[in-house]
């Protein structure tokens, strides 16, 4: 598989532009795609592996050393060995979230989020085609809402992924997930732009709430999603204005960031 690279050519001021075909590693994917599987089904072995990727075996074997050898992975003490992912994903994914523009301003907003509304706030970001949590400022309450880092969206009833989908074409709302018939209709989206924040009660944890809004960048577009979640018990609909309302000064806040 080739991809394009596009070069400025500067020398004080721009003298051309030039695309260069890059030839992709496949080595490099098939890796890419084992630790994917790996986190996904872990522990898992060498043949339930070459199963779920139709991989063949020989090649997959190499593929599990090398990952090992670098420290991606590591088998537990069976026969055969079962894979699991090491904490060098998670380390790196640390890294890369710390020096973040986003997530770095968000910290302290989430905080005082969390503070105002006495329930867990997070900041989830759109990439990839998903929309994931990247930082939590978990509730003080004995019973809360509690997330990790790393959790998916379903964007068609999540209330983060509504507040994106409010923000995005009907195209691009179609693109964005695999069950387009759980979408919002056209009108239930336009509510959500008018108010500046969604609801989701009870669709992703039973028992649970969660309030979000949209953080747009400069064009307009969703990069992500601040969200508010508790208990029904607590977070009722006579306050759904007044959290919604800090929700969405908060993602305003936050907004053309990157």
């Amino acid at each position: 598989m080739y991809h394009y690279v596009i070069l400025s050519i500067t020398y004080g001021y721009t003298l051309g532009v030039i695309q260069i075909a890059v030839k992709t590693l496949g080595t490099l994917a098939r890796g890419l795609r084992v630790v994917e599987a790996v986190a996904a089904h872990q522990p898992v072995g060498l043949t339930e592996l070459s199963r779920l990727l139709d991989e063949d075996k020989s090649a997959l074997q190499r593929t599990l050393a090398t990952l090992h050898d670098a420290g991606w992975i590591h088998p537990l003490p069976d026969s055969p060995p079962r894979w699991e992912v090491s904490t060098k994903p998670l380390i790196v994914a640390g890294r890369a979230i710390a020096s973040s523009p986003l997530p770095i301003r968000a910290r302290a907003l989430l905080g005082s989020l969390r503070d105002a509304t006495g329930e867990t706030a997070h900041l989830a970001i759109v990439d990839d085609g998903a929309i994931a949590v990247v930082d939590v400022a978990e509730g003080k309450q004995i019973v809360r809402t509690a997330l990790q880092v790393g959790q998916i969206h379903p964007p068609e009833v999540s209330a983060a992924g509504r507040a994106v989908c409010a923000r995005l074409t009907p195209e691009a709302r179609t693109a964005l997930t695999s069950h387009p018939e759980a979408l919002l209709d056209d009108a239930g989206y336009a509510e959500i732009r008018t108010r500046g924040w969604s609801v989701c009660e009870g669709a992703i944890a039973p028992g649970s709430t969660s309030i979000a809004a949209a953080v747009l960048n400069s064009s307009g577009h969703p990069i992500g999603a601040v969200v508010v979640s508790g208990p029904d018990t607590r977070l009722t609909p006579d306050r759904f204005a007044e959290v919604g309302a800090l929700v969405r000064d908060v993602a305003a806040e936050l907004g053309n960031v990157r």
